[in-house]
């Protein structure tokens, strides 16, 4: 049975702090600690907040792997922090304002809205002083509530079209 949790963002900051409180009587106790290991990521791991690098090495599991959409995955905690650094250059003030937290067993499944100015590189594009405001799902499996994958999706068209690499349509 999938246990869901919603909340508002109220503000384009990041909104998580009741994410993992509310609902847990709902949980298994695993899946609270799997909530908040996650929850730990986006309050203080998030890439825009200071000491972001600690915080995944802490929470991450030693054959931890990331995939963002469909590239390959970047395998082990260094490599990872090092291809997240690359994106947030682009981005480095990104807010992140959690929408949804859904959790069943080892698997911790987040619906955010990201909100930024495109001041850096990012993913070859030049900085375009833009802004963009775009919904992103992040699916996160847990072992020993450590993370050993997380896969993100964000709505890149979107972003690709707000910094100028992409013709609007």
């Amino acid at each position: 049975m999938k246990k869901t949790l919603t909340t508002t963002a109220a503000a384009l900051t990041i909104t998580s702090a009741a994410a993992s409180n509310a609902n847990s009587q709902d949980r298994t106790s695993v899946e609270t600690q799997n909530v908040e290991t996650v929850m730990t990521l986006f309050n203080e791991g998030w890439g825009a907040c200071e000491g972001w690098r600690d915080v995944w090495r802490a929470t991450m599991a030693p054959e931890f792997r990331s995939i963002f959409h469909s590239h390959q995955a970047v395998e082990g905690i260094e490599d990872s922090i090092a291809f997240n650094t690359g994106l947030f250059e682009g981005f480095p003030t990104l807010a992140v304002a959690v929408e949804d937290v859904v959790a069943e067993g080892n698997t911790v499944v987040v619906r955010a809205r990201l909100t930024g100015t495109h001041d850096g590189p990012f993913l070859g594009v030049p900085p375009s002083g833009q802004t963009v405001n775009v919904p992103d799902v992040t699916l996160f499996k847990l072992a020993d509530h450590k993370v050993v994958e997380m896969r993100y999706f964000t709505d890149l068209v979107a972003v690709m079209t707000a910094i100028g690499a992409l013709p609007d349509s």
